[in-house]
């Protein structure tokens, strides 16, 4: 049985979620010659914990992708733009474990709702903020998990982010959100990982790094799972 994505991360040694985007509105196509299966499995065998995938339109996904990455028996979070119980129930039936919502898009009542809707589904909602306004005042149900988006979804994420957004939030959103508090998007290099986890996040999110290197997934996926280990005197 599928173990649950809050738990998967949670009890993770490397809380890595690695996410597959068959495009980026910035680099452009990120699969080649790949397949979604043989990514995924990439991901598997590296030791990732937890999958995502962009299924929406600016990242030319699909639902079907979802199937697909939850045949590696790894919890699979799926990030579109979710706004509905509809898209919610798809979602579960695809073989997602967990969902995006997002603040920026929705109404911080829609948020609750669709949170505390996902759970009774089975799902973990994933919630995305990405600056201080969509954080304050936002309490979550037991069992989500808030992540802080690196990118700018107004600008179609094309702007490049980068760690420095998560660490000015963090006090801030570790104020509102007891529970998992993720890194998410524009994680270029494992130091940005590294200095996600230093400053107190309990797991990253990344996606078109691990795709769009010169290395294979595998191999980069290796380097960004070490990244979220704490440092020892031996590594330093």
């Amino acid at each position: 049985m599928m173990r649950g994505f809050h738990e998967a991360l949670a009890a993770a040694d490397c809380p890595l979620i690695a996410e597959i985007k068959p495009s980026s509105p910035k680099v452009g196509p990120l699969l080649a010659r790949r397949t979604v299966r043989d990514i995924a499995q990439d991901y598997l065998h590296a030791g990732a914990p937890c999958l995502s995938v962009t299924t929406g339109a600016w990242h030319r996904g699909t639902l079907g992708m979802v199937t697909e990455m939850a045949k590696t028996g790894l919890p699979v979070l799926r990030k579109d733009f979710i706004t509905s119980a509809r898209h919610l129930e798809q979602s579960r039936d695809a073989g997602a474990a967990a969902v995006l919502l997002t603040c920026a898009l929705l109404r911080r009542a829609d948020v609750l709702r669709l949170a505390e809707a996902a759970l009774a589904l089975g799902l973990t909602p994933f919630v995305e903020a990405a600056c201080a306004p969509e954080l304050e005042g936002l309490r979550l149900p037991s069992g989500a998990i808030l992540a802080i988006n690196n990118r700018d979804i107004r600008s179609r994420e094309t702007d490049d982010g980068g760690v420095e957004q998560s660490e000015s939030l963090y006090t801030l959103a570790r104020a509102q959100h007891r529970g998992l508090l993720v890194s998410a998007s524009g994680l270029t290099a494992p130091s940005a990982v590294a200095r996600a986890m230093s400053a107190g996040f309990d797991g990253v999110l990344v996606g078109t790094a691990l795709l769009a290197g010169p290395a294979y997934a595998y191999e980069t996926t290796q380097a960004y799972l070490k990244a979220t280990r704490p440092r020892t005197r031996q590594d330093a």
